[in-house]
């Protein structure tokens, strides 16, 4: 039986999916890396900062000397200042049945910004894991297996909402139902196929959707 819903944060809650793409692209541009937006988004929406830029040095498409830190902190600034709401979030957190957590690859003083910016701070109650707290980021289980032990909850009482070819990976290697939300300005053509095949079980179009599907459970 559902008791907890665990939610990513961008692209899920916060429309900054589409934003990270032009960000993380351009600044890939301006150190010689050859990347388009719809490159960014087919390939590395979902994980880290950090294994994208260690993914690009593996590859020899980025320098190794690069200071991965440095840019990191640079293009989390610039996403910060464009951070958004996704249609109809507000609606669905003020319905949402079920108490309910965050778990993201996002740094936790940036989740923390964001559920200010969601005015849910009712909803989550500073529940908040991030790939900072683990080894390794999604797509790695690790920040979902934490959050089911410090949470104390079993997988079966569990619904994740993952809108990234990384998160699903994630949740459904940690064994959690696992819905795909492809209400974010960065789903393209193709995109819930892919989340279907990584063993997402249903397809979550918009908030409306997600909250008629929750409070129907």
């Amino acid at each position: 039986m559902t008791r907890h819903i665990l939610f990513d944060c961008d692209g899920v809650l916060i429309d900054t999916e589409i934003v990270a793409a032009e960000v993380v692209t351009n600044w890939l541009n301006s150190e010689g890396v050859d990347i388009d937006i719809e490159t960014f988004i087919s390939d590395y929406t979902g994980k880290t900062f950090t294994d994208i830029l260690e993914i690009l040095k593996s590859k020899r498409l980025l320098t190794p000397n690069i200071e991965t830190r440095e840019a990191v902190v640079f293009m989390d600034e610039e996403i910060r200042r464009n951070m958004r709401p996704i249609a109809g979030v507000d609606q669905m957190l003020n319905k949402v049945p079920f108490t309910s957590s965050m778990v993201s690859n996002s740094a936790v003083d940036y989740v923390l910004e964001a559920i200010g910016l969601l005015k849910a701070d009712h909803v989550f109650e500073k529940r908040v894991f991030s790939a900072e707290m683990v080894l390794k980021g999604k797509p790695d289980p690790a920040v979902y297996l934490l959050a089911l032990e410090k949470l104390g909850l079993n997988k079966n009482e569990v619904i994740v909402v993952e809108d990234s070819v990384a998160g699903v990976t994630a949740s459904v290697a940690a064994g959690l139902h696992t819905l795909a939300f492809l209400g974010g300005t960065h789903v393209r053509e193709g995109h819930a196929e892919k989340l279907l095949a990584l063993g997402a079980l249903e397809l979550i179009h918009n908030h409306q959707h997600l909250s008629e599907y929750l409070n129907g459970l």
